[in-house]
C-alpha cells in the first residue's frame, strides 16, 4: 500500500503531526478504516484501552493486546512506518507491559491518575507514590524495547509530571482535554493552558539538560476550531478520532478541514 505523505504539512512554524484514533471508527470495518489513515499519509494509530474498571463503566470497555497483535500482523508491509500508541486507561496497567510489547506497541501511554493509589493520602504523598510508581512502570516498558508516554486528566496539575520527565525515560505527554473514556466530547480549554505551561518547561528546562525528544499531544475534542488553538500553544501532535470519522462529510472532508 502506498502511503501518500503529500498531507503532512506544518502548522505555522511547529511541525503538527497527526495520529488517528482507534476509539471512533466504525467496528465492523476497522481494517477499511486504518487504511484509510495509511492512505491519507498517516502511520500513527492512537489505540484507547479500557477495562471497564478504571473508568468504571461497562461502555469504557475496549481492546486489547490481541488487537494490536492483528493490527501489526495485518499491515506487515507497512511495519518501519506503522506507529502503534496504546493509550492505558486500565486498573493495575503495569500487568499489560509484556503482552503490549510482544504484540507489537510502539509506545505505552499511561495515565498518571492510575499511579496515585490511594488518594485520601493527601494531595503531596499521593504525587510522591505515584512518581515512584510511574518511574518503575517507565523503566519496565523502555527495558522491553517500547518507548514511554504519560497521560493527564483535565483536573491533573500537569507539573505533577514534571519529575517523571526528568528521568529522560518518557518522550511524550498526552494532554487529554476531555474526560477519559468516551469519544464526541466537547473540548476543555484548561488543556491550553497546560500545553503552554508544558512548552515553557520543555524548552527552558529539559532541552536545556539534552532532553530534547519530549512532545505534546492533545486528545480530544479536537476539530477544525480547535486544532489550530492546540498547535498555537505549542503542541506537537494532535489526536483526533470522530472529527475524522464521523464528519457528515466523510473522511476524506473531514481531513481537509484538520490540515
Amino acid at each position: 500500500m502506498t502511503v501518500n505523505r503529500s498531507n503532512q504539512m506544518k502548522w505555522r512554524h511547529r511541525e503538527g503531526r497527526r495520529s488517528f484514533l482507534l476509539l471512533s471508527w466504525h467496528p465492523t470495518d476497522i481494517k477499511g478504516e486504518i487504511e484509510k489513515c495509511l492512505n491519507a499519509g498517516v502511520p500513527w494509530l492512537h489505540i484507547d484501552v479500557f477495562d471497564g474498571v478504571f473508568l468504571d463503566s461497562p461502555n469504557a470497555l475496549t481492546f486489547g493486546p490481541h488487537m494490536v497483535d492483528s493490527i501489526r500482523k495485518r499491515f506487515i508491509d507497512q511495519q518501519e512506518e506503522l506507529t502503534l500508541d496504546v493509550h492505558l486507561c486500565v486498573e493495575r496497567p503495569e500487568r499489560y507491559s509484556r503482552p503490549m510489547a510482544e504484540a507489537g506497541a510502539t509506545r505505552i501511554i499511561f495515565q498518571w491518575e492510575a499511579m496515585m493509589g490511594n488518594k485520601e493520602d493527601g494531595n503531596n504523598n499521593s504525587n510522591i507514590a505515584a512518581l515512584s510508581s510511574a518511574v518503575a512502570f517507565a523503566r519496565t516498558i523502555t527495558s522491553l524495547g517500547m518507548k514511554c508516554g504519560i497521560s493527564i486528566n483535565p483536573e491533573t496539575d500537569v507539573t505533577s509530571v514534571y519529575p517523571l520527565l526528568d528521568t529522560g525515560m518518557v518522550d511524550l505527554v498526552d494532554i487529554l482535554a476531555v474526560e477519559p473514556g468516551f469519544g464526541g466530547q466537547q473540548f476543555n480549554h484548561v488543556a491550553i493552558q497546560k500545553i503552554a505551561m508544558l512548552r515553557q518547561y520543555i524548552d527552558e528546562n529539559l532541552n536545556a539538560r539534552g532532553i530534547d525528544y519530549v512532545k505534546i499531544l492533545v486528545d480530544g475534542g479536537i476539530n477544525r476550531h480547535t486544532s489550530s488553538l492546540v498547535m498555537d500553544a505549542g503542541a506537537d501532535i494532535l489526536v483526533a478520532g470522530t472529527a475524522l470519522f464521523r464528519h457528515p462529510q466523510g473522511f476524506e472532508e473531514a481531513l481537509k478541514e484538520l490540515l
